[in-house]
């Protein structure tokens, strides 16, 4: 299995409350040939006993985990982030089924990083970090008994985008006749995290500005914006485009 391929997923567990959960996450991560597991404001260490016990012999894999003090922070560089989660509804949709997803994120550009999220083990994740998500995953459970243990989930959607990792035929495709490789143009990149949230609060000013957004609606319609955005995979040029938009809407409203 492609290393580079893999390199490129971080996990993200939010506030974890158990050690045994962290340390479980860390073997199946390593199992699977991922090297990237990362915690957001932690309730438990990673040199606990349990995480340690229950970690065997990805215990390198356990001790690179890099905690972080916000979500954001965990984000930063990231060109994509998928937040899982059982619950449904409005605004979390699309919500995509993690066997239908994986393959999609198997092929974003050479070099994105990946985030994929999980949220605490009594609530999961909140709306407003869902609403810092590209992307929305699910594993499909019985409706009798729908909740997973964490380190279960983290197994299951680690399998899924490690086995559609590894169905990525390596050729390159062909170049058009009368191409060669220096002449190919290179495929675009993703604009990053912190691009797009510069973003979203550029569109909400301008929105804002021309009466769009009103109260009681704004949470709502910016949710739905970041589903529509996020589902476009947006380049840096896309963003540079969507900003020079939301510039001219505020100039125009100023001017008035």
């Amino acid at each position: 299995m492609s290393r580079e391929g893999l390199d490129r997923f971080r996990f993200v567990l939010v506030e974890p409350r158990y050690a045994g959960n962290v340390g479980s996450a860390a073997r199946v991560l390593k199992n699977l040939g991922f090297t990237r597991l990362e915690l957001v404001a932690p309730f438990c260490s990673t040199t606990d006993e349990d995480a340690v016990r229950l970690a065997v012999d990805a215990g390198d894999l356990l001790a690179a985990a890099r905690v972080h003090a916000t979500l954001d922070e965990a984000l930063a560089g990231a060109a994509a982030a998928v937040g899982t989660s059982r619950r449904m509804g409005k605004h979390r949709q699309p919500h995509f089924q993690i066997d239908e997803l994986a393959p999609r994120l198997a092929r974003f550009p050479p070099g994105s990083t990946i985030a994929v999220l999980f949220g605490r083990e009594a609530d999961g994740l909140t709306d407003t970090e869902l609403d810092r998500c590209t992307h929305l995953a699910y594993v499909p459970t019985s409706e009798a008994y729908p909740a997973m243990n964490l380190a279960q989930a983290v197994a299951i959607v680690a399998y899924e985008i490690a086995r559609a990792v590894e169905a990525i035929d390596p050729s390159p495709p062909p170049l058009p006749q009368g191409v060669d490789d220096e002449d190919a143009p290179a495929a675009p990149g993703l604009a990053e995290h912190s691009a797009r949230e510069a973003l979203y609060r550029h569109l909400e000013e301008a929105l804002l500005a021309i009466g769009f957004l009103k109260d009681g609606q704004i949470e709502g319609m910016m949710r739905r914006l970041r589903r529509i955005l996020g589902r476009a995979e947006l380049t840096p040029g896309d963003v540079d485009v969507l900003r020079g938009i939301a510039r001219q809407i505020l100039w125009l409203a100023r001017t008035r």
